[in-house]
C-alpha cells in the first residue's frame, strides 16, 4: 500500500488527542494538495462526484498526497464497486462514498474496498502495489486492514438508518454530509443550522456507540462531536482570498 497507512494514521492522531483536519479538492492542479499536506493538513479529500478531474488528475492528487504526508481519500461519483476499485488501485488509501442510506448499500462499499472473494480485484501491476505481486499477502492484508472506508450520510434515510450502517464490519468511520442532507430536507443549509446539529447529534452519538469515529465539516457547530473534519475547499478558499484581495486593492486606491 503506497503513502501513509490510513486507518491507522487516523487512530494515530485521535488516540493522541489530534482531530485530523482536511480540505476538500475540486482543483484539477496536484500543486493544491502538495500545498494542503505541506502546510499541515492531515488529509485530503480529491472530489470526483463534484470535482471536474479525470484519472490523470486524480492520480497526480493521489503522487502529491503521498509525497508530501498527507492522507488521501477520494470520494466517488457513487456507491460503485468499479469507481471504487479503479481509485483504490490508483492509490488512494481511503474512499468516501456518497448517500449511503442502509446498511446494505454500506456493505457493499465495504466489499468493494477489499481483497478478499467478492471484493475489489487483485492486480499487481498498479500504482497501489508500486506495480509489483512482490509480498502480495502483505499487501493485501496491509491494505484491507488500513483503507478508509467512509459512508456519507447526507440523507434523511441515511439518518434514520445509522445504526444499521455503524454495525457493518468494517465501517469504522463516516461522515456527516450538511449539504445535501439541508436539500434532501428542503431546508436552507444556514438559515436552518440548528436542525442540522440536531441530526448531527443523533448520528455522532449513534456512532460512538457503536464505536464509530464520525466527521463533519468544521465550524458549524459540530467540532465538539467530531472526531476529524474538514476546514476548507480549495477553491472557495481561493474565491474568499481572491475577493479579499481586490476589495482591498480596490478600497486604498479609491479617491
Amino acid at each position: 500500500m503506497t503513502g501513509l497507512l490510513a486507518r491507522a494514521e487516523f487512530d494515530r492522531l485521535i488516540d493522541a488527542g489530534t482531530v485530523p483536519a482536511g480540505a476538500f479538492i475540486m482543483s484539477t492542479d496536484a500543486a493544491v494538495t502538495a500545498l494542503y499536506a505541506d502546510v499541515g493538513f492531515d488529509w485530503v479529500l480529491i472530489d470526483r462526484e463534484h470535482g471536474v478531474m479525470d484519472n490523470s488528475d486524480m492520480r497526480a492528487h493521489l503522487m502529491a498526497a503521498q509525497a508530501n504526508g498527507a492522507v488521501a481519500v477520494v470520494r466517488v461519483l457513487e456507491n460503485n464497486p468499479t469507481l471504487i476499485q479503479q481509485s483504490l488501485d490508483a492509490g488512494a488509501q481511503g474512499i468516501m462514498v456518497p448517500k449511503i442510506e442502509t446498511g446494505a448499500m454500506a456493505e457493499r462499499a465495504v466489499l468493494a474496498s477489499q481483497y478478499r472473494k467478492g471484493g475489489r480485484g487483485m492486480c499487481p501491476v498498479v500504482p497501489a502495489t508500486n506495480f509489483t505481486g512482490a509480498g502480495w499477502s502483505t499487501h493485501s492484508r496491509t491494505t484491507n486492514e488500513n483503507v478508509l472506508l467512509i459512508p456519507l450520510i447526507e440523507t434523511m434515510r441515511g439518518v434514520e438508518n445509522v445504526a444499521e450502517i455503524c454495525a457493518v464490519d468494517g465501517v469504522d468511520y463516516l461522515f456527516f454530509g450538511l449539504a445535501d442532507l439541508s436539500q434532501d430536507l428542503d431546508i436552507d443549509m444556514e438559515r436552518d443550522i440548528d436542525q442540522l446539529i440536531v441530526l448531527w447529534e443523533k448520528v455522532a452519538t449513534t456512532a460512538h456507540e457503536h464505536g464509530v469515529r464520525v466527521g463533519a465539516p468544521l465550524g458549524y457547530g459540530f467540532d465538539a462531536l467530531a472526531d476529524f473534519g474538514s476546514l476548507d475547499s480549495d477553491l472557495s478558499t481561493l474565491r474568499t482570498a481572491a475577493q479579499k484581495s481586490i476589495a482591498g486593492f480596490r478600497a486604498s486606491s479609491s479617491g
